[in-house]
């Protein structure tokens, strides 16, 4: 199985690459494939009343999932305050955000490993705990689903710029039903990062480079996936008219901007560049970069070595590998939004290069391109079928996550 899984998962990324080149030199017009499916005329500008109902759905569905996830867990509401509150600020990453929101980054001493938190996050909940008399967890909270509820929207936006309406609600509706997205709930990054890389994407569809620059800057100081950003502003730059492309170094600049001033953090802290790195291949992180078939390898091997686990971390990582890269494949075909497509496979990438990954499943909620690529399927009733699989998986995940199961 070993072996299988090497060659297979080495062989699957390969592909995608390749198809990704063969498919988005179609879309630069550098060569020509066989005719992609005709896509209808997309949905068009979002309508205010209808970017209001996609923020309070994106509100009323996590609250929704959570609220009868606790209620399977506990057979009833009794106690719900005290248990949400317990599982969204006080487990996994949140306490260590919390920290660095309330004291800062330290140089030396047992917590000197925190560097591997990236600013943004952390900084504006400080912002916002300060103005609120010190209520830091709260304003985690608060600014996790806000941005959630705002990264909804805008991707509604961006979806119905390159699907049709029927499309775009599809691929705005995966994204919150995406098993693991119960994270934006809470104190993480998540729900600050999809916006950040969704309103990027956006700039780029419509061209504006200097707010695509911005978007992607401040996502790299999130989380180191925003580096991603800079592939989709080359394709993008790059497929604009020649006369569009004046201003694209401003978005090419953003990400890799980001990514310096956190180097530059590093070096104001700690005194070296890529002092995280350090951190991260220390314990109880032991990240590294390594080949992906040789992270499939090692994940299975620990679903093995922690059956308990398998199926809360390694399972759902090695599905979604292949998965994952079907639908990718499938997007660069129908040729959807390419810019997107070539983000979401970079950030993929990223994602499963990482060794000793537990926290995949988590990652994946950014995946961008996943869900354009399941609002791009033709027959409305698979796209139905697909998002109640969807939907299940998530409040599985969320009896799961409820249950205090190490699920990260």
């Amino acid at each position: 199985m070993e072996t299988l899984l090497f060659w297979g998962g080495s062989a699957a990324i390969v592909a995608a690459v390749g198809w990704m080149i063969l498919c988005g030199g179609r879309d630069l017009g550098l060569w020509r494939l066989p005719a992609r499916p005709d896509t209808p005329a997309p949905a068009g500008a979002l309508g205010r009343r209808e970017a209001l109902a996609w923020a309070a759905g994106a509100l009323a569905c996590q609250w929704a999932v959570v609220l009868a996830a606790y209620c399977l867990v506990h057979g009833g509401p009794a106690g719900f305050w005290a248990g949400l509150w317990q599982r969204f600020t006080t487990a996994g990453d949140s306490p260590h955000y919390l920290f660095l929101a309330e004291n800062g980054y330290p140089r030396t001493g047992g917590q000197s490993n925190l560097l591997v938190f990236y600013p943004l996050y952390p900084l504006l909940v400080r912002l916002l705990g300060m103005a609120c008399g010190g209520r830091y967890a709260l304003c985690g909270m608060a600014l996790s689903q806000v941005c959630f509820a705002g990264a909804a929207v805008l991707f509604r936006a961006l979806a119905g710029r390159r699907l049709p309406a029927g499309g775009a609600r599809c691929a705005a509706a995966a994204l919150l039903l995406y098993p693991f997205s119960f994270f934006a709930f809470g104190v993480y990054t998540e729900g600050l990062f999809l916006l950040l890389s969704i309103g990027c994407l956006y700039a780029l569809d419509r061209q504006s480079w200097g707010a695509a620059g911005l978007a992607g800057l401040l996502a790299a100081l999130c989380r180191t996936q925003g580096l991603a950003l800079f592939f989709a502003a080359a394709f993008a730059v790059w497929q604009a008219p020649r006369p569009r492309r004046c201003g694209g170094w401003a978005a090419l600049l953003g990400a890799p901007a980001g990514y310096g001033l956190y180097l530059s953090l590093n070096w104001a802290v700690q005194g070296e560049f890529f002092r995280y790195l350090d951190h991260q291949s220390a314990a109880p992180w032991y990240q590294t970069a390594r080949w992906f078939g040789a992270n499939l390898v090692q994940q299975y091997g620990m679903a093995l070595d922690y059956p308990g686990l398998a199926r809360f971390i390694y399972l759902p990582q090695l599905v979604l590998y292949f998965v994952g890269l079907a639908a990718l494949g499938y997007l660069f075909w129908r040729g959807t939004a390419p810019a997107a497509a070539v983000y979401a496979l970079a950030y993929f990438g990223m994602s499963y290069l990482s060794s000793w990954l537990i926290s995949g499943g988590r990652y994946l909620f950014g995946c961008l391109g996943l869900y354009l690529a399941l609002g791009s399927v033709r027959r409305p009733w698979v796209r139905g079928l697909l998002l109640a699989a969807e939907g299940g998986f998530l409040l599985l995940y969320a009896v799961y996550y409820m249950q205090g199961q190490a699920i990260m």
